[in-house]
C-alpha cells in the first residue's frame, strides 16, 4: 500500500523541543559551545536564557573560544588593525581617548599608558578604563613583562621586574590596588622578554644569555628551566591546549633561513621540534631576506609579521594549517607600525560589571570597516 505524501510537506515546520524544558545542565552545555562576543547577545533571547548565562555555575565552567579571538599586530598609531581569525576578517579597533602606549595585553584587558604617563588598564570591549595604577616601588628602574588575566573571574594581575646583578620583581593585584615587591632570583639579564602564564606560573624568556625562567606570582618564587634553549633569534614562547611552545627563527650567514616551531617536553627537559614553515610560505614572508620578525599569537593561532614589508602569515597550530590573511584595506602598508597584542571578550560582558549591562554591540563598515564596542544592543 502506497502511503499519501502531504502537498504541503515542505512547510511542514522542524520538529523542535521547548528550551524551558531541557535539564538546566543541558542548557548549559549547549551554550557554552558559543563564544563569549555571541552569549552577550543571547542573554536578550529571553529571562530562561539570561539566567543559565549568568549562574555561577555556567560562567565558572565557560572555556575560552577561539572564535572570540582577535590579533593585533599593527597599527598606524591611531587606529590599530584587529584580524579576526575565525571570519579571516580585518577591522580597526577604536581605542579609549586617553590610550598612548600599548604595553602588555591578556585576555580583553590591554596594559598601556594613557595621556598622563601613568599606567592604566583598559578593557577594550566595554570600552572602560578599568584602573589607573599607583607608582611601582622605585627599583632600579622596574619595566612590564607580563599582564595576567585570571579568568573567569573579574581580577588580574601585572608583573613587573627589573633587571641588573639579580631579576628584582614586585606585582600589581587588582584586589589589593597596590603594588607589592615579591621574590628575586641572582642572575644577570640583559633583558626579560615575553611571558605566558601557564598552569599557576609565570614562564619569562630571557635574553643576554637566552634562557627560560618561571615565577610564582602568588610565592614570588624565581627559578631557572635548566635546559638548553634552541639557538634561534626572534623568540616567543606561546601557549595552545596547556602546553607551551616556542617560536624562533634559525639564521644562516646573517640571516633567518628557516622559522621554526618547538614544544617543550618539561618533564624531560627539552625542546622538541614541531615544524618549520613551510618553504613556500617562507619565500614569500621572507621576501628577498629576512631579518627580523614579530610575532603575537593567543589560544594556539599565530601571527608571524615580517618588520621590513609588513607581510603578514598564520597558523593554526592545534590544526596545523598556514595560511594567508586577506589584505588588511584600512591601513595601507607605508603606514603600518607594530603593535603586537591580542584581545578576547571577558566573562564581565555576561555578568554586567562596572554599571553596565553586560551586553555590546560589533557593528562593522564595509566601506571603512572599524570596530565600535559599546555597552548594550
Amino acid at each position: 500500500m502506497e502511503l499519501e505524501q502531504s502537498s504541503n510537506s515542505d512547510e511542514d515546520p522542524a520538529p523542535f523541543f521547548p528550551w524551558d524544558l531541557l535539564p538546566f545542565d543541558l542548557q548549559g552545555s549547549i551554550l557554552s559551545l558559543l563564544p563569549v562576543s555571541t552569549l552577550a547577545r543571547c542573554q536578550s533571547v529571553s529571562r530562561s536564557w539570561r539566567s543559565t548565562i549568568r549562574s555561577p555555575a555556567f560562567l565558572s565552567s565557560f572555556r575560552r573560544n577561539p572564535d572570540d579571538l582577535y590579533l593585533i599586530p599593527f597599527t598606524d598609531n591611531v587606529s590599530p588593525a584587529a584580524y579576526h581569525p575565525s571570519r579571516d576578517r580585518w577591522l580597526t579597533l577604536g581605542l579609549p581617548p586617553s590610550f598612548v602606549f600599548a604595553i602588555a595585553s591578556d585576555g580583553g584587558l590591554l596594559l598601556a599608558l594613557d595621556d598622563h604617563s601613568r599606567l592604566a588598564v583598559f578593557d577594550l570591549f566595554s570600552g572602560a578604563t578599568l584602573a589607573r595604577l599607583p607608582d611601582m616601588a622605585s627599583v632600579l628602574q622596574p619595566y612590564v613583562v607580563a599582564l595576567i588575566d585570571e579568568f573567569p573571574s573579574a581580577h588580574y594581575k601585572i608583573v613587573a621586574v627589573s633587571t641588573g646583578d639579580r631579576v628584582y620583581s614586585q606585582v600589581f593585584d587588582s584586589r589589593s590596588g597596590r603594588w607589592e615587591i615579591k621574590g628575586q632570583f641572582p642572575g644577570q639579564f640583559a633583558v626579560l622578554g615575553n611571558a605566558v602564564f601557564l598552569d599557576g606560573l609565570l614562564f619569562v624568556l630571557s635574553e643576554g644569555p637566552d634562557h627560560l625562567l618561571t615565577f610564582d606570582p602568588v610565592g614570588g618564587d624565581w627559578n631557572l628551566v635548566d635546559m638548553a634553549m634552541p639557538p634561534v633569534v626572534c623568540s616567543h614562547i606561546l601557549d595552545s591546549e596547556d602546553r607551551l611552545f616556542l617560536v624562533g627563527g634559525v639564521e644562516d650567514v646573517g640571516c633567518i633561513a628557516r622559522v621554526g616551531i618547538w614544544e617543550l617536553d618539561l618533564p624531560k627537559k627539552e625542546w622538541r621540534l614541531i615544524c618549520f614553515m613551510p618553504d613556500g610560505f617562507f619565500r614569500i614572508f621572507g621576501g628577498r631576506r629576512l631579518e627580523h620578525f614579530w610575532t603575537v599569537a593567543r589560544m594556539g593561532i599565530v601571527c608571524f609579521y615580517n618588520t621590513r614589508d609588513t607581510t603578514v602569515l598564520m597558523f593554526d597550530l592545534p590544526a596545523r594549517r598556514w595560511w594567508w590573511p586577506l589584505p588588511c584595506p584600512a591601513i595601507p602598508r607605508r603606514r603600518r607600525f607594530w603593535f603586537g597584542h591580542a584581545i578576547e571578550p571577558r566573562m564581565d560582558l555576561l555578568k554586567g560589571s562596572n554599571g553596565r549591562n553586560g551586553m555590546f554591540s560589533l557593528k562593522i563598515d564595509s566601506f571603512n570597516p572599524k570596530i565600535w564596542l559599546s555597552a548594550g544592543l
